[in-house]
């Protein structure tokens, strides 16, 4: 199974989407899409035609919140919403920004989320939550995916240490071994902001940046670049009962 994640840049504004997005998307043959930064505007209907179009015929939205980024995640098979609900009491941004689903023919559960980096303090309390909720779910088949905010090179300040918590909790970080996914304004460095991480029932088969594809230009300085974001491409396998 190919899962995608991938910022898609709106920050907060009803953008419109690029006509040839869902036929990019489709290119690299995900089975579930995780898109995060997402706002519906007047664009996201034909968006979802399109990517009906293409077999993506199942699809979620976290709930709408005024002036906040939205998770979108859409499948080739059937989703379900799920019952984790990001709190309420830590910003008004973090509750649009994750979304739980169930994907029961697989018998898998995702959580898709965008950690909000307005302030460190909020940042802090978005990840003491994503590992509370990784704690309570790490004995089922699950996947925690999408823009972390957080590089795992990052001083604890910021959260970095958090990724190798994950990792010692007994979570699998679907980490590629080369490129980023994101790079810095000012200095142009690389920063490996989006991640994956894959309980212990999966063999995790591949996972790489995609900043282009053929004639698609995912993410760049070039004018024709989509998002500021690279794709992450994940690919995993789920074990027999005998391996786990």
């Amino acid at each position: 199974m190919k899962l995608l994640t991938w910022n898609i840049n709106h920050r907060t504004f009803n953008k419109i989407i690029p006509y040839h997005m869902a036929k990019a998307i489709a290119s690299l043959t995900p089975d579930v899409i995780v898109l995060t930064e997402y706002v519906p505007g007047s664009s996201h209907q034909r968006f979802i035609e399109q990517l009906d179009s293409y077999g993506f015929t199942h699809h979620v939205i976290s709930k709408r919140a005024l002036k906040e980024n939205q998770v979108f995640i859409v499948a080739n098979t059937t989703l379900e919403s799920g019952n984790i609900l990001a709190p309420t009491n830590i910003e008004k941004s973090v509750p649009s920004n994750a979304l739980h689903v169930r994907l029961p023919q697989k018998d898998l559960d995702i959580l898709g989320l965008r950690v909000p980096i307005n302030k460190l303090k909020i940042k802090r309390k978005n990840w003491d939550w994503i590992m509370t909720i990784a704690a309570e779910h790490r004995d089922r088949p699950f996947v925690i995916i999408g823009d972390f905010n957080t590089d795992p090179e990052y001083q604890p300040s910021k959260c970095g240490d958090r990724i190798s918590q994950l990792v010692d909790e007994g979570w699998q970080h679907a980490m590629p071994k080369s490129g980023a996914s994101y790079w810095d304004i000012k200095t142009g460095n690389g920063k490996r902001l989006d991640h994956a991480f894959i309980s212990r029932h999966f063999d995790v088969l591949g996972a790489k940046y995609i900043t282009s594809s053929g004639s698609y230009v995912f993410a760049g300085n070039k004018s024709e670049a989509m998002s500021d974001h690279a794709v992450l491409l994940i690919e995993i396998n789920i074990k027999s009962g005998d391996q786990l």
